[in-house]
């Protein structure tokens, strides 16, 4: 059972932003250099995904102020800025073919009769479908064949998460396609990238061996699964539940290759991981300081003590330990085999395998049954981690809506990006990364709703921003910057002022870039939202 599918569904974007494939309207490029193409990579993946034939997942980015690679502008909406950078469509391939390992079986069985196998018995042939993955988008590429690596690496990168994605769907364990398992040469087609541009074929070197797979494509997903797969990997990607869901995957792999060992201590530590994203994600949203929570994953404190000290107070329940149900079964089922193995070697059997993945998924199970119970208290990490899918098995989908529109619950637009960016910064404070850098910043002017204007330098490599004085302007830049401040603000607005002179004589008070700048929130709730006082007023005030 799968409960970590769940984001509200995004459309594509709107059919006037559609372009020819491989070429791209000058009006949409951002960041775009004499070095930018169109790439489109044909990728035959280990083990096919159950898509239809052509199906296309539309990438959407949240527009993120330290990507720097070329992309295609999607345009602002709500405040927030949008872009796509890379797309996916799947071919599959279907065609009849020799199975090696039958053959040599008939082989060995013509030696034994003393006959010619080929002449005797015809060789076993079987039904082979290979999905392959059209990866295209804006990249930038070198003349340099790293370059051309660099692009190619990305690509898989991308993959990966979709597969990842499709697990959420499917829970069926896939392979994760890497370099080492693909074929020697792959083509691949290079456009300039101006509009009706015919594309270049050419062949990139991905590997020196061969090791393709021969398993059988499942049933095409009905288009609420096709919705979904889209869904998950626009929203997990990077993975809110990536590392749960990868171990989890792996785990099932391990499993069907024979490797208890190895398979008991990935089901452990995926449990663990969904733990602690869960916690995260109620962090997120109870609006707690990136410091807190910072403290409190650096306690020494086992996950198992985490559990009770975090879950019960927030979620209520039954998470004692010793006490029958769902999570005294997680720990003597799998935490406990877990442990001894990871110590002791201990293989468990497969009895006791099977038994460890059913303790984990009723521990999902329970998780989403205690967030329901709690949606109103926590609407957005509900939304995440059940989705349409969860809340609908549970009969509770009208429900949860009914409360959040009865409360005027704010559920962000962005609710999983909004928490990555968070966790991000979770991650910062703990690697103890606190100081940015001005020297290479950019600068930006920021307009209120209250005619209030404040001026900020952004360091997109630590993801920091500090306020400043208001640099020394050039006539002319003057000139549109005051164009730019007599424009009324609806909401708080950010415009990015190139060529404005800083000159620094105090220490900057550095802040995640989301706290300051509207246009890339990653709290719960938009603190940045909050107008300033007028300069008056915080004149009277000091």
């Amino acid at each position: 059972m799968t409960e970590t599918t769940g984001f509200p569904y995004r459309a594509p974007a709107p059919k006037n932003l559609k372009w020819p494939r491989y070429s791209v309207p000058r009006s949409l490029r951002r960041q775009w250099t004499s070095e930018t193409a169109i790439v489109a990579f044909f990728i035959p993946l280990p083990e096919p995904l159950d898509v239809p034939h052509l199906f296309e997942v539309p990438i959407e980015e949240v527009l993120d102020p330290r990507e720097n690679s070329p992309s295609i502008a999607l345009g602002n909406r709500s405040g927030v800025e949008y872009a796509f950078r890379i797309g996916v469509r799947f071919h599959q391939s279907e065609q009849e073919v020799s199975d090696p390992r039958g053959t040599a079986v008939m082989s060995a069985l013509g030696d034994v009769l003393g006959r010619t196998a080929d002449a005797s018995v015809p060789p076993i042939r079987r039904p082979k479908v290979v999905t392959v993955a059209e990866v295209f988008g804006p990249m930038t590429v070198s003349a340099s064949r790293d370059g051309i690596t660099d692009t190619f690496d990305e690509a898989l990168k991308v993959l990966r998460s979709i597969q990842r994605a499709h697990h959420l769907v499917t829970e069926r364990p896939l392979r994760l396609v890497t370099r080492k398992g693909l074929p020697a040469a792959l083509p691949f087609l290079l456009s300039s990238g101006e509009v009706f541009a015919k594309p270049s074929v050419q062949i990139f070197m991905a590997n020196v061996g061969e090791n393709d797979a021969n398993h059988l494509r499942g049933p095409d997903l009905n288009q609420d699964q096709q919705r979904a797969l889209s869904r998950a990997f626009n929203d997990y990607s990077p993975n809110i539940f990536a590392a749960f869901s990868d171990m989890r995957r792996e785990a099932n792999l391990a499993y069907r290759r024979g490797e208890n060992l190895s398979t008991i201590i990935l089901a452990g530590a995926a449990a663990e991981a969904l733990l602690v994203e869960v916690m995260l994600l109620m962090m997120w949203e109870e609006d707690l300081s990136c410091a807190d929570v910072a403290r409190v994953l650096d306690t020494k404190d086992t996950v198992t003590k985490k559990v009770t000290s975090q879950f019960s107070g927030r979620l209520g329940g039954q998470w004692n330990l010793d006490r029958p149900g769902p999570v005294r079964d997680w720990r003597i089922n799998l935490a406990d085999l877990r442990n001894a193995a990871v110590h002791g070697g201990q293989t468990p059997d497969d009895e006791e395998i099977q038994t460890a993945f059913k303790a984990l998924s009723e521990l999902e199970r329970h998780l989403g049954d205690r967030l329901v119970a709690n949606m109103r208290r926590y609407p957005a990490t509900t939304q995440i981690f059940l989705g349409p899918k969860g809340l609908g098995r549970r009969g509770k989908a009208d429900a949860f809506w009914a409360a959040v529109k009865a409360d005027e619950t704010y559920l962000p637009p962005e609710p999983g990006r909004y928490f990555r960016r968070w966790n991000q910064e979770v991650d910062r404070i703990r690697a103890k990364r606190l100081i940015g850098n001005a020297e290479n910043a950019e600068i930006l002017v920021i307009s209120y709703p209250n005619g209030v204007h404040r001026w900020f330098v952004q360091d997109n490599d630590s993801g920091l921003a500090a306020q400043i004085p208001e640099p020394a302007l050039e006539p002319r830049l003057a000139q549109q910057v005051a164009k730019v401040k007599a424009q009324p603000a609806i909401m708080p607005v950010s415009t990015l002022v190139r060529g404005a002179t800083l000159a620094l004589t105090r220490t900057l008070n550095w802040l995640p870039i989301g706290e300051v700048n509207p246009a890339h929130p990653y709290r719960r709730w938009q603190v940045c939202l909050i107008p300033p006082l007028p300069i008056e007023a915080e004149d009277e005030d000091a």
